[in-house]
């Protein structure tokens, strides 16, 4: 989102005047079938030259020595060449292969990396969405400063993101994740520590907006965290992740006589454990833009066990539940059901669940607020495939892993419909407890680096229509 317009204006005149090939995917010929089985007697891999040989055979769906149908081969080579694309480890991948005599297979798989180190300037909006910002038009909600991001260090697919970002909320964090600690390659490890301030809070909210406090000479909220967690890949689609995390939070004391719940029992300052729980089973086609398969996110947390004074003691238990189907050569079928459930009412207002919040929202409703404690939400897309994924060659740029790059363009009838139930701020927010939706079209923007550029025209309940940019897929 933040960087998204920038990105738009550059590529788009780039892609008026460039050469498109079409993208191809594993192809057959006459000597598949002239066997029933395959055996994959050799994998060579082309282009990978910082990533790791083990990284990339990871993804695979077969080893060396597997014998696979003849029926089911061309198959498990799409689905491989799909899921070492969604590492976000390379822009192209393509898979050939050669027989030896009937059954033994020699696999070539070719690879174009990413460019994996990026010192990034940040200038960014802080708001709730990229609308609500254009709304008002309040430059002091920008950010600035950098982040640097090694998304590939050592070739291991480890992660490491340094960040120094001032102006709006100041932020200096830093993080590091490693998928595999282990040779198995199944067992991973994230770290991360930071610390967080902003002169301006919302505190509350009051007909379905938020109710801003802004300090005029000290921090309205200072935030230090930490956290750790291991990670458990078993399988290729399955992620297990549980993670322990520290929080200390202040506020003036103005935020506290303005709420009083905002850190719970009228308190300025607390801290607190959490640990948390996440399974994801994830058989998307793309993570960046998915048009097949589905997934599924379990996410359980418990924030604060006593172990600390003035603590806080609350459950929280998140669903999530993603299905893509492809209905005909350029249609598709996008819908998604999430929930929260709150272990109890008693929550300070910092932890508070709420529609509204960055991607969390409903489509026409994105000038809404609407806090609660339990919220379900449901959303559909029909997409209509205007320019199948191509790829262009940018002539003038020498370097490979920018020169190319491919892009799509979909059209989309959506409706969403939401319920969130509020047991304390309710009736100053009369949007909660009742079912809203929206409805609309949309026409998405999808390129390589994970660009997703979403224009929609909506309408809510209300009869309130209005055009809305956003910059991540839909659903």
């Amino acid at each position: 989102m933040k960087r998204g317009l920038l990105i738009c204006s550059f590529l788009f005149p780039i892609f008026l005047y460039s050469q498109a090939f079409k993208i191809d995917r594993v192809k057959q010929d006459s000597s598949l079938y002239d066997s029933d089985i395959k055996l994959i007697s050799e994998i060579r891999l082309i282009g990978n030259k910082t990533t790791k040989e083990q990284i990339i055979t990871r993804e695979l769906t077969f080893s060396i020595g597997d014998t696979i149908g003849s029926s089911e081969f061309l198959n498990e080579l799409e689905q491989s060449r799909k899921n070492i694309l969604n590492t976000s480890l390379f822009n192209f991948v393509r898979i050939d292969w050669a027989l030896s005599g009937t059954e033994k297979v020699t696999l070539i798989i070719h690879l174009q990396e990413r460019w994996y180190i990026f010192p990034t300037p940040i200038f960014e909006i802080d708001d709730n969405n990229f609308n609500t910002w254009w709304k008002d038009k309040d430059f002091s909600r920008i950010n600035y400063g950098f982040h640097v991001f090694h998304n590939n260090f050592r070739g291991r697919k480890e992660k490491l993101v340094l960040t120094a970002q001032y102006g709006f909320t100041e932020r200096y964090r830093l993080r590091y994740e490693i998928p595999y600690i282990d040779k198995k390659q199944k067992l991973g490890l994230k770290v991360s520590v930071s610390y967080n301030r902003r002169d301006e809070i919302a505190y509350s909210s009051l007909g379905n907006e938020r109710l801003q406090y802004k300090s005029e000479d000290n921090d309205a909220l200072r935030n230090y965290s930490a956290g750790v967690a291991f990670t458990y890949r078993n399988r290729i689609f399955n992620t297990h992740t549980m993670g322990v995390e520290y929080d200390h939070n202040r506020v003036r004391d103005s935020v506290r006589r303005l709420n009083s719940e905002y850190l719970g029992a009228s308190r300025k300052q607390i801290q607190f454990v959490s640990l948390y729980y996440d399974f994801r089973r994830d058989k998307r086609d793309s993570k960046n833009y998915p048009l097949k398969g589905s997934f599924f996110n379990l996410n359980i947390k418990k924030y604060g066990f006593g172990l600390t004074t003035k603590s806080v003691d609350l459950l929280n238990l998140q669903l999530n539940y993603r299905k893509f189907w492809q209905l005909d050569d350029r249609l598709f079928l996008a819908s998604s059901v999430r929930g929260v459930m709150a272990g109890n009412n008693d929550q300070p207002y910092l932890l508070q669940n709420g529609l509204g919040y960055n991607s969390f929202m409903i489509r026409s409703y994105e000038y809404y607020v609407i806090d609660g404690q339990n919220i379900g939400l449901a959303k559909a897309q029909l997409r209509y495939q205007l320019i199948k994924p191509d790829y262009a060659t940018i002539n003038f740029i020498n370097n490979k892993k920018f020169n190319k790059f491919h892009y799509a363009f979909y059209l989309g009838l959506f409706s969403d419909a939401a319920y969130v139930d509020d047991n304390t701020g309710y009736p100053n927010n009369d949007l909660a407890n009742e079912i809203q939706f929206g409805y609309g079209i949309g026409l998405d923007f999808v390129s390589y680096y994970d660009i997703v550029i979403r224009t929609e025209f909506s309408t809510n309940k209300f009869g309130e229509s209005g055009i809305f940019l956003h910059f991540v897929a839909p659903i």
